[in-house]
């Protein structure tokens, strides 16, 4: 269909104008395409003339994308073993998948290894006429880190966080990675689960060397996910373990929140939901599932991207539909950390919930618009 094509154009167009292409060879949008499942807000006609993109605009706005364009982009999947299998690239090249994440087994291989795994995931999405998968890796330092090298401490033992971050950046780089889940940006309060992983107690020590590790990921050339919104320095169990229930006061969670008001909104930039409940802030439900939990989080313009926790978890054990209701409440990536059919099958299911009008097709194009313009950014 013309419309998977104008994805992968456009997509090509941002990457070429951020880069500061100019000259004759001006990027042009494409003409927009149609089909019973488009979503449009461009008020452009579909035979108008392709118009030129200036170099402050990446072309996202105007892309038309069908529903199940759109949900692909908002799914990161799994697989196991250092190889992705046919069944995953399929995915990618019909475009339903718009990242993976990288877990041990993928990665327990030499370097040049991972390099070659994460080349076939990309060239199935070319050959699909797809935008390139973002590629996720939890790399805090410490106790929580998938790949040998840097961080080469936990955060809370930090010295020079901006320093590690662009080395670590660096690394992932080299090998294809352009997403790192990290940095924890909760403020540790006695009790915690967290240890070491936190980088300090307090509000704006924690801002200052979150922030750091983050910018440095950034000058590398990736994406840092601040987590966990709207904060787990209170919480004793892990989420991924257990449900938790923050029962703390509201004023007391926004002053951890000093991380996400310093850099959260910068360009290139991801944020992690909590899967927490947060009874006195946000209600009896988990934070990733409620709106509330979206309008507290610190946001500028299109920065920053969210993305859930593993849905696969024992917090959202007791949630029929969490992928919908997060996706409604305003999430943009849903994270299957557990499975490669977890996210096959939520694929599915989703996309006969947009079809039916369960998930509102601007919310779900925005969430889609949202993932495209941070993959533009990343290919500046």
């Amino acid at each position: 269909m013309a419309c998977r094509k104008l994805i992968a154009l456009t997509v090509a167009l941002a990457m070429a104008a951020a880069a500061g292409c100019g000259g004759d060879d001006k990027p042009r949008a494409a003409a927009p395409s149609g089909g019973p499942d488009t979503v449009a807000t461009s008020t452009q006609p579909a035979e108008a003339p392709a118009t030129t993109v200036p170099a402050e605009d990446d072309g996202v706005d105007r892309l038309r994308l069908s529903l199940p364009e759109a949900l692909g982009q908002t799914i990161v999947a799994r697989w196991f073993g250092p190889t992705p299998p046919r069944s995953l690239l399929a995915r990618i090249g019909r475009g339903e998948v718009g990242g993976v994440i990288l877990f041990a087994d993928n990665v327990d291989q030499p370097a040049a290894g991972i390099r070659r795994a994460v080349a076939r995931l990309q060239r199935a999405a070319r050959a699909g006429g797809r935008p390139k998968v973002l590629v996720m890796v939890d790399q805090e330092g410490g106790i929580v880190k998938r790949l040998p090298g840097p961080p080469r401490t936990s955060a809370a033992a930090m010295r020079a966080p901006r320093a590690e971050g662009r080395a670590t950046g660096r690394m992932l780089r080299r090998l294809g990675i352009t997403v790192d889940l990290a940095p924890v940006a909760d403020v540790a309060h006695p009790g915690t689960f967290l240890g070491t992983r936190a980088f300090g107690r307090r509000p704006a020590a924690v801002a200052r060397r979150a922030c750091a590790f983050a910018d440095g990921l950034g000058a590398a050339g990736v994406a840092p996910a601040l987590k966990h919104f709207p904060g787990l320095g209170y919480a004793q169990v892990n989420t991924d373990d257990a449900p938790a229930t923050i029962d703390v006061p509201a004023a007391a969670l926004r002053r951890d929140y000093a991380p996400y008001r310093r850099c959260a909104t910068r360009p290139g930039t991801l944020a992690m939901l909590s899967s927490a409940i947060y009874p006195r802030l946000t209600g009896g439900e988990p934070a990733v599932l409620t709106p509330a939990a979206y309008r507290e989080l610190p946001r500028h313009d299109a920065w920053p991207v969210t993305i859930s926790d593993a849905l696969e978890t024992p917090a959202l054990a007791n949630e029929a539909t969490p992928a919908r209701r997060a996706l409604v409440a305003g999430l943009d990536l849903l994270l299957y950390a557990n499975t490669e059919e977890g996210s096959a099958n939520a694929y599915r299911v989703l996309l006969r919930d947009a079809r039916a009008g369960r998930i509102p097709r601007r919310r779900l194009e925005q969430a889609a618009k949202r993932v495209l313009r941070l993959k533009a950014y990343l290919g500046r």
